[in-house]
């Protein structure tokens, strides 16, 4: 029997950047371990008749050990985690990591831990997101007007893309792609790989590259698996999991010069957002988010 075991689930299909990551973190744990870890991994929660969202209760309640999710949906537990849902914010990937491996993600990991069931284990790339469309191209705010948009269930979200706009409706990921084919939604905002990996792209011919969101994809434990195993192996977890960030994160790199290229061959409609309008949707979604955005204490505020 295996001393140390470990049930993780996710919401993506094998082929996905977070799955490969996992694989590549559970072969880590089996070359130090051998026949004394039994990782067992699920990469679509979907399989077992759940919806993707079902997987943080699943995780909280202690059914599932660990899994990964978009930080955007702990918002209503943790509003300090808001910090990185008000739209374009972002300057680099490299910004918002040294933000999440340094003092303000060891913050924001203390405060789920402190108001939520787990443990905070690591900070993962969950994409640079754009807008795509079954419609038009989006090239000015009234381009927004009167087409439905499917976001994340995040507060800040829906006040951000409805102060420019769009009538907002969420949609679980394992619901997206019907919606999409029952006409429910015209429009949503995903990273390219999810739009690949949910199949959106044969039915949203159009793709404005906005870079609107940094998607962080938080690693969660159930806290108290997490504390029933011993220091040395706690510690081992937290290595190996910073060797599978590096691994993580590159893939995320790699793989949107690889859905760009995919992309352009298949006759996607693709522009990037102009500069004049960013600013101009960045100072509406400051003004919708502005009374959460009060609410963050001083040091979280001032890297806005």
């Amino acid at each position: 029997m295996a001393k140390h075991s470990i049930y993780w689930a996710g919401y993506h299909p094998e082929k996905s950047v977070q799955a490969q990551s996992i694989h590549f973190l559970r072969k880590e744990l089996r070359a130090l371990y051998g026949a004394d870890i039994d990782f067992k991994f699920v990469s679509d929660v979907g399989d077992l008749g759940y919806n993707a969202i079902d997987l943080l209760n699943l995780v909280e309640e202690g059914q599932i050990d660990c899994c990964y999710f978009f930080s955007s949906y702990l918002t209503e537990k943790v509003n300090e985690l808001n910090i990185f849902e008000i739209p374009f914010q972002i300057s680099s990937r490299e910004k918002i990591y040294d933000l999440l491996d340094g003092e303000i993600g060891e913050y924001l990991s203390n405060q789920v831990e402190l108001k939520t069931g787990y443990k905070v284990i690591g900070w993962w790339d969950n994409g640079i997101r754009h807008l795509s469309s079954s419609k038009k191209l989006i090239k000015s705010i009234d381009d927004c007007n009167n087409l439905t948009i499917r976001i994340a269930k995040n507060s800040m979200h829906k006040m951000a893309f409805e102060s420019l706009g769009f009538k907002t409706k969420f949609v679980d990921v394992k619901n997206l792609k019907n919606a999409i084919i029952q006409d429910e939604i015209d429009t949503q905002e995903n990273p390219l790989t999810n739009i690949i990996n949910y199949g959106i792209e044969d039915y949203h011919r159009y793709i404005t590259l906005s870079s609107h969101l940094y998607g962080t994809s938080i690693l969660l434990c159930n806290k108290k698996k997490y504390e029933s195993w011993d220091k040395l192996f706690q510690n081992n977890l937290n290595t190996l999991i910073r060797r599978a960030t590096i691994y993580q994160r590159q893939l995320a790199t790699d793989e949107d010069k690889k859905c760009m290229k995919y992309l352009r061959t298949k006759g996607t409609k693709i522009i990037k957002l102009n500069e004049t309008l960013r600013r101009e949707m960045k100072l509406k979604c400051l003004e919708a988010g502005g009374d959460l955005i009060e609410k963050f204490p001083n040091h979280i505020r001032k890297i806005l």
